[in-house]
């Protein structure tokens, strides 16, 4: 008889003693019998978010094009020497101003280096202060690209014999609108706004 047993110390009951079963949860029982299903939802510990692509790729154009205007404007200066050499004496103060304007470049894409690897591990504070960057050397830009088209007038073909003006063109008129705009554009989409909301959060 089931649940009917002959302890010595168990009451006695029509002539039976009858025992109480043992807990059954101690009997056989299988741990992963009680385990959350799979599909219940845990606590997860909150980590570091996910860099988005628009963040990526906003490094990657902060930490490559700045460089390449540095490094472009120094092979400018070098030319500028290699022909005007001998003329060096006359032409001192423009060397000078251009020697200052290649350190600023050179400072500046150290700089953009520097922000860029902190905006990737998402600090706000260095996306505004290459947002500044980008908009004070994008309003440089215009303003030299309006000096130039009044200065010449027109008239490009000697600008074109000249290898020194036609890396200033590529810079002005092809790297630092590409860089700045687009820069600007990517770090404040949406998925990149979700990413510095999150890591202000942590």
């Amino acid at each position: 008889m089931s649940g009917i047993t002959a302890s010595r110390n168990a009451p006695l009951y029509y002539g039976f003693r009858v025992t109480v079963p043992q807990n059954p949860w101690q009997q056989g029982q299988n741990p992963q019998q009680f385990a959350p299903h799979a599909g219940y939802p845990q606590q997860v510990p909150a980590g570091k978010p996910r860099v988005p692509g628009t963040v990526g790729f906003a490094s990657v154009v902060g930490l490559v094009m700045p460089p390449l205007s540095a490094a472009l404007s120094v092979l400018n200066f070098v030319i500028m020497i290699v022909m005007f050499g001998k003329y060096i004496s006359d032409i001192w103060s423009a060397l000078l101003t251009n020697m200052i304007f290649v350190g600023i470049a050179v400072v500046s894409a150290v700089l953009w280096i520097v922000f860029s690897l902190l905006m990737r591990r998402g600090r706000g504070w260095a996306r505004t202060v290459l947002v500044v960057m980008s908009a004070i050397w994008l309003i440089y830009t215009i303003y030299s690209i309006a000096s130039f088209l009044v200065a010449v007038g027109g008239n490009f073909g000697p600008v074109f014999s000249s290898p020194s003006a036609i890396i200033g063109l590529v810079q002005m008129f092809i790297i630092v609108p590409i860089t700045t705009v687009l820069f600007i554009v990517l770090v404040f989409l949406k998925p990149s706004n979700d990413y510095f909301k999150a890591a202000r959060g942590r």
